[in-house]
This record gives C-alpha cells, sequence and structure tokens, in this order.
C-alpha cells in the first residue's frame, strides 16, 4: 500500500479516473484511482490529501459511503472533495451534486468537461487546505507528547515528595518503638511490661496505616469509577498528618461520605498537591480545613470538596498565572507543574476547579473542586460541570 500523500481519484465511468490521475500524477501531485468511495477507507485516510469523485462515484450506496467516510475523520480533519459534475444538463446528478454542497464541507465543485487549468487550481488549493491541516495536527501530537511528559515528570516528583513525607513520618513512631522496646526491657513489673508492649503495639499500627495509605495512594485505580470523596481525601491528608503536628497546624474536617464519578487515583494527587500547596503557605502554623459535601453545580449533582488554609494568600499580581506551566513562587523546591496538573485532573475528570483568596487579614486560600456524581454518557456530555464556553477554572469573588 503506498505510504505517501495522495489525492484518490473515483471515476468508476469511461476513461476519467485514468486521465485525472495521470494528469495530477505528472504535475506533482500524487495520485492513485479507487474503484469506489466505500474503499477509500482502507487506503488510509492519514495518508490522504483528498477526493476527486466524478458523479457517477455518487450513484447507489456512493452518497452514503461518502458521508460515512467524513464521519469518520479525526477532529483535526476537513476532507477536501473535488466533485466534477455535468452541471444542469443531468438533472438527476444536479440534485446529488446540490446535496453533496449542502451536507459537506470543503466541497468544490467543476462542471465537465473540467479544463486542466481549473481542475489544478482547485487540487492546489485542495492541497494547501490539507497540508495546514496536518501541520495543525501534528502541532497538536506534539503538544500532546509534551504534556504527557510533563505529567509523568510532576507525578514522579509527587511519589518522591510521597516517600520523603513517609520516611519522615514512620521515623518517630520507630523512635518511640526502640524506646518502648527499651522500657519492657528495663519494666520491673508484669503490668509496667503490658503497658509499654500496648503502646508499642500502637506505634506499630500507626506504622502501618502510613505504608497503607502511601501504597493506596500509587495503586489506585486510573479508570472512573464511583468513589467516595470524602474517604479519598481524609486518606490524603493522613500523609501529612507529622507535617501538620510539627509545623502547629489545626486540622479542620468536615467530610461526609459523597460519590463522585472520577479516577481515584487522579483525583487523590490532585488533593494531594492542594494540601501540600496548603501546608506551605502556613510555615508558621494555622488551619487547614477540608470538606467535603454533595453539591449541584450547573443543573447536575457533584462531589463538592474544599481545601481552605489560614496561610498569606494569593497575590493578585501572580493570580493571572496560576495554572501555568513551570510558574512558581517555590523556588528550586517547586516544580511549577503542580496547580497546572491539578487543573488538568479536574478537567479530564469532568469536573469545576474554581478558587478564591485574601491577602488582607484574615488571609487564606480556598480551592473547591467539583466532580459530578454520575457517567459523562448518563446526561450524554463530556463536560457535566461547566457549560460550553466556560472555562474549567474559575477565581471566586
Amino acid at each position: 500500500m503506498p505510504t505517501t500523500l495522495r489525492f484518490l481519484v473515483v471515476a468508476p465511468v469511461g476513461r476519467d479516473a485514468e486521465l485525472i490521475a495521470t494528469l495530477l500524477n505528472s504535475s506533482g501531485y500524487a495520485s492513485d484511482r479507487m474503484e469506489s468511495i466505500a474503499g477509500v477507507e482502507q487506503a488510509g485516510n492519514s495518508l490522504l490529501l483528498g477526493l476527486i469523485l466524478t458523479n457517477e462515484a455518487l450513484v447507489k450506496d456512493g452518497l452514503e459511503a461518502l458521508r460515512k467516510l467524513i464521519d469518520a475523520q479525526p477532529e483535526w480533519s476537513d476532507l477536501p472533495v473535488i466533485l466534477l459534475t455535468s452541471g444542469p444538463r443531468e438533472p438527476r446528478q444536479a440534485i446529488t451534486a446540490s446535496q453533496v454542497r449542502m451536507q459537506f464541507r470543503s466541497v468544490f465543485l467543476l462542471d465537465r468537461p473540467a479544463r486542466k487549468e481549473l481542475l489544478l487550481s482547485a487540487v492546489q488549493v485542495a492541497y494547501n487546505s490539507r497540508l495546514k491541516q496536518l501541520e495543525v495536527r501534528d502541532a497538536a501530537m506534539r503538544q500532546y507528547q509534551s504534556e504527557e511528559t510533563l505529567r509523568n515528570a510532576e507525578k514522579l516528583a509527587t511519589a518522591g515528595r510521597l516517600v520523603a513525607t513517609m520516611a519522615h513520618e514512620v521515623n518517630n513512631p520507630l523512635e518511640a518503638l526502640g524506646n518502648l522496646l527499651f522500657l519492657i526491657e528495663q519494666s520491673s513489673t508484669i503490668d509496667d511490661a503490658r503497658s509499654f508492649s500496648h503502646m508499642a503495639a500502637q506505634e506499630l499500627e500507626r506504622i502501618s496505616d502510613i505504608v497503607n495509605q502511601t501504597l493506596r495512594f500509587h495503586r489506585a485505580p486510573a479508570k472512573p469509577a464511583i468513589t467516595d470523596v470524602a474517604e479519598l481525601a481524609t486518606s490524603a491528608l493522613t500523609l501529612f498528618r507529622g507535617k501538620l503536628r510539627e509545623r502547629k497546624i489545626i486540622e479542620c474536617v468536615s467530610a461526609e461520605p459523597t460519590f463522585a464519578f472520577c479516577s481515584a487515583g487522579e483525583v487523590r494527587q490532585a488533593v494531594v498537591n492542594l494540601i501540600g500547596n496548603a501546608l506551605d503557605a502556613m510555615p508558621e502554623g494555622g488551619r487547614l480545613y477540608l470538606r467535603v459535601s454533595a453539591a449541584t453545580r450547573n443543573g447536575t449533582l457533584c462531589a463538592r470538596l474544599t481545601i481552605a488554609d489560614t496561610g498569606t494568600g494569593i497575590r493578585a499580581e501572580i493570580r493571572p498565572n496560576l495554572f501555568n506551566q513551570f510558574f512558581t513562587t517555590k523556588g528550586s523546591r517547586g516544580t511549577g507543574l503542580g496547580l497546572w496538573l491539578t487543573r488538568d485532573i479536574v478537567i479530564r475528570n469532568c469536573g469545576w476547579l474554581r478558587y478564591r483568596s485574601r491577602t488582607a487579614a484574615p488571609s487564606g486560600t480556598a480551592f473547591t473542586i467539583y466532580l459530578p456524581a454520575i457517567p459523562p454518557a448518563a446526561l450524554g456530555r463530556t463536560d457535566l460541570a461547566r457549560p460550553a464556553g466556560r472555562p474549567a477554572t474559575e477565581e471566586a469573588a
């Protein structure tokens, strides 16, 4: 099968296909002949510059085959079609040509017999149009690959932060466990030994909880499913208990069982990002609020997850760049990808990310994520939490 970009000519009657293909090839436009429109799809859409048809190609099932071919095009594709018609001399064919022009975009109509100059001019226009489409496709693919690389980089950075957090969290109970074992050895009575042993068992249980919560973060299913957002958020908060104690940050948790249709692993990563940012905003202590409840957003039942802090707030001048890639106020400690990835996660889970911040006393920042409670297919939409034309992120007044 040919592997070059080319036009396909479908002219089943006479020598039209041969003559057109010969003209195009001699003029520098690669082309092949096909017996019918139905066979075009097997020829490779990604290599297709355009179609050149005669009216005869549209008889019987030809028009329906053309409709299927056009409908099967990817989003970036606006396939050029050049239709050679018999004009008003053939009323039936004129009606068919009119239907094609009304139903499909990028259709060029040329009356037969078409002059070579006019045909080549139409082919050149179609050629330029298609090349621009392919450039847009390739640029979108490069951007997607670049963003996917950034997503993976941020996931690795998050994993690294979690490992460091887990090591820090585990170290405290391990030290306590060592001290308790020493006290057990030095105990003079069975009752004292039992008391210290009970405390040691509690420290072991604490270590087990920390390890299990970290493993759950990495093993959470990537595919969307019905998820208890309250359980997900509180388990993510568990990973930061040590830092909360060290910085004397008071937890204010209000989380009732609330379900959403989302990817638990992705949403947990977004929650970890937001909690980490909240802690960074309160180096001298404060209050961390975590609230989960049911809400309605644009007529859709959602799980509403809010993470708020009493930190310094977000300055007005940096808010326009808040979700930009590589923008960070943490210097070498930050990747500048956390909020960008968080917004990306919310969008891919058909949600809405809302935030508000205040730098004047009482200062603080609150991020709220809305996640739909039902699958997108249930309402026949892919953007349940936001109407068309509205951004996925907004700053509350």
